[in-house]
């Protein structure tokens, strides 16, 4: 069945459990320097939402708080209680990337459409003021992630982006990727394609140090991985499976199977923004040079601070291309 049910296909918010939301936006904030609301919202009585959680009305409270990465809204969200998927995923895997948004013409049918996939809704609620409705299905079992649907009565908001200072946090607010570990890079791939009814997407193996001199944890590495991108407008899903070698994608799949693990950012310079974490107290996990030399990438270990890793994209220019990440 054609999912035409989710419009454009764009990807418009990312939500990342955490377990202290005032502690976390406060680091957001100072890191990143993010203009975050100082008001958190809480989930409203179910008289106001009328939220079911697997099909029993339930209050599901929760704090919360969102604001811009670029064109793409940003959640944390800190579980308050039972009965609802963000206690239930916080209480499986702690801190976290939970779901991922598309806005539909209509919850119906693109909830159909995923019944046709073999999921279910899980939970779902008017939002406040009762403008629309979001739901979520069942995804993360085989896609490694929570879909959520948004419906606004009203017609979808218009989001304009503002520019960001280049001298603040890392330099940029614009999110570009989720990356998730999968065990078999071509079941899930099948997957995402027939469940969103996506084109091929682009795939790439990388090669071994030699070439990429990937650093883990500060010492060379072999690991290697097999990737896949999808373009979901501003964001790009992109799928990894890694080789046996510890990597940060081999723990976190050996830890949690087929999951999230990282949000991506583009920089223009690494090694600027690597000492920016490091004045927070935060280290590089991972960095290595990608496949054709003509850029580099480097994980953070922000997960406890953070509620994820954060990855840096860099792409060189011609006379830099060749560089070393040890330069």
């Amino acid at each position: 069945m054609a999912i035409s049910t989710l419009g454009e296909k764009k990807l418009v918010q990312i939500c990342v459990i955490v377990e202290d939301i005032d502690r976390t936006a406060a680091l957001y904030r100072e890191i990143f320097g993010f203009e975050i609301p100082s008001e958190y919202q809480y989930t409203q009585p179910y008289a106001h939402t009328l939220s079911h959680y697997m099909g029993k009305p339930s209050a599901v409270p929760a704090r919360f708080v969102s604001f811009m990465m670029g064109g793409v809204s940003f959640e944390l969200l800190q579980p308050l209680g039972d009965d609802n998927v963000w206690m239930d995923y916080w209480k499986a895997r702690g801190q976290g990337i939970h779901h991922v948004t598309f806005n539909v013409p209509r919850t119906a049918a693109a909830a159909a459409s995923f019944v046709d996939h073999g999921y279910t809704m899980t939970q779902y609620g008017l939002f406040t003021g009762r403008r629309g409705m979001y739901s979520y299905m069942d995804t993360e079992k085989d896609m490694g992630v929570t879909v959520e649907f948004l419906e606004y009565y009203d017609g979808e908001p218009q989001v304009t982006p503002a520019a960001f200072p280049s001298d603040k946090g890392i330099g940029t607010d614009r999110v570009i990727q989720v990356g998730l570990v999968v065990d078999d890079i071509e079941d899930s791939v099948a997957r995402y394609r027939s469940v969103l009814e996506l084109p091929e997407p682009i795939r790439q193996q990388t090669p071994g140090h030699d070439v990429t001199e990937v650093t883990f944890m500060g010492e060379p590495s072999n690991a290697t991985a097999k990737l896949a991108f999808f373009d979901l407008g501003q964001v790009q899903i992109e799928l990894i499976e890694p080789d046996p070698e510890p990597s940060v994608w081999r723990n976190d799949l050996n830890a949690q199977g087929t999951s999230t693990h990282h949000i991506a950012f583009p920089v223009q310079d690494s090694k600027q923004a690597v000492d920016h974490f490091a004045r927070h107290g935060i280290r590089v996990a991972q960095q290595g040079l990608y496949g054709d030399r003509s850029g580099m990438y480097t994980y953070m270990d922000s997960k406890d601070k953070l509620g994820v890793v954060v990855e840096l994209l860099e792409s060189f220019n011609e006379r830099s291309r060749n560089r070393s990440v040890f330069a």
